[in-house]
């Protein structure tokens, strides 16, 4: 299968671990303290409530796919200005974008580990190479006579371009990259039983499993806040993580969710937790999904 074999070529690319062992130390430079982590929340896309790259990424695809159009409406209409005019402008707009998605991209890419980073970092390398050509293409569209090498350039990247989406459909579709990781944990929507009252601690962090769905439980006095404890960024146990006030933070990646809504407040999650309802019966915590949870899943 394609897959397994671009999957191995990637693999046997010893090289590309250093390379993102340094690149990940830059993003977590960057983005270090309150203000570095607001920016990092920005870029993630936490305030879209799902990744923002993908969103950015369709714009240069656009773009340079028009672009393709008008170069051939150019080499086969009698050289018309207007159609090189057009790609030009199309190839303009397309790098603008991809320095949106590389930036969003990179941001993203920094939470990766194993194989989802080296994938990763192919995916950047190769549309990274795919834009710098089209810079050069649009540089000598614009100051040269001759359109050929320009051109060229502009659909070798366009090749690129392609290989590296490719590789970003690997990222998400085989290995989960930026996918909700509780989207096939069914929470209880009836009362369901999930401990006995008396494990539950004042102020002790408790998971619980709820037919199979793990839940997490934090008792304050007379409340229990309950949402889920799958993060929903890479799948992290919450209970194992640190607690700020009203707000937990994920062990993994510091994900940060409001205990009392579920509501994502810092990414790299773009997802809130589930929320859930609970309450003591006959000596046992039970737990429902919220009707003001934020995530139906």
């Amino acid at each position: 299968m394609l897959s397994h074999a671009v999957s191995r070529f990637i693999d046997r690319q010893r090289w590309l671990d250093p390379l993102a062992d340094v690149l990940q130390k830059v993003t977590t430079a960057v983005y270090r303290g309150r203000l570095g982590r607001s920016v990092k929340s920005l870029f993630n896309g936490t305030w879209l409530g799902h990744p923002l790259h993908p969103v950015l990424t369709d714009i240069p695809l656009g773009a340079w796919t028009l672009a393709i159009i008008f170069d051939l409406i150019y080499l086969f209409g009698q050289r018309s200005p207007m159609a090189r005019s057009g790609a030009e402008i199309l190839i303009a707009v397309g790098i603008v974008a991809a320095l949106g998605a590389a930036v969003t991209g990179y941001t993203d890419w920094g939470d990766t580990v194993d194989r989802e980073r080296r994938i990763g970092l192919s995916h950047g390398l190769l549309n990274l190479i795919a834009t710098l050509l089209y810079v050069i293409s649009l540089v000598l569209r614009l100051t040269s006579p001759g359109q050929g090498i320009g051109i060229v350039l502009s659909w070798i990247g366009y090749a690129l371009l392609i290989t590296a989406a490719y590789l970003g459909g690997e990222l998400v579709f085989n290995i989960g990259t930026g996918v909700n990781h509780h989207a096939w944990q069914p929470p209880p929507t009836d009362w369901t039983p999930a401990m006995r009252a008396s494990d539950l601690v004042d102020g002790k962090p408790e998971m619980a499993e709820c037919n199979g769905t793990p839940v997490y439980l934090l008792k304050r006095g007379n409340v229990i806040n309950a949402i889920s404890n799958t993060c929903s960024h890479a799948g992290g146990p919450l209970h194992e993580g640190t607690i700020e006030d009203n707000i937990v933070v994920c062990p993994w990646h510091a994900s940060r969710f409001d205990l009392r809504t579920g509501a994502v407040r810092g990414g790299p999650a773009t997802v809130s937790q589930v929320r859930y309802d609970a309450r003591i019966t006959e000596g046992r915590v039970e737990v429902r999904r919220s009707p003001a949870s934020l995530q139906p899943n």
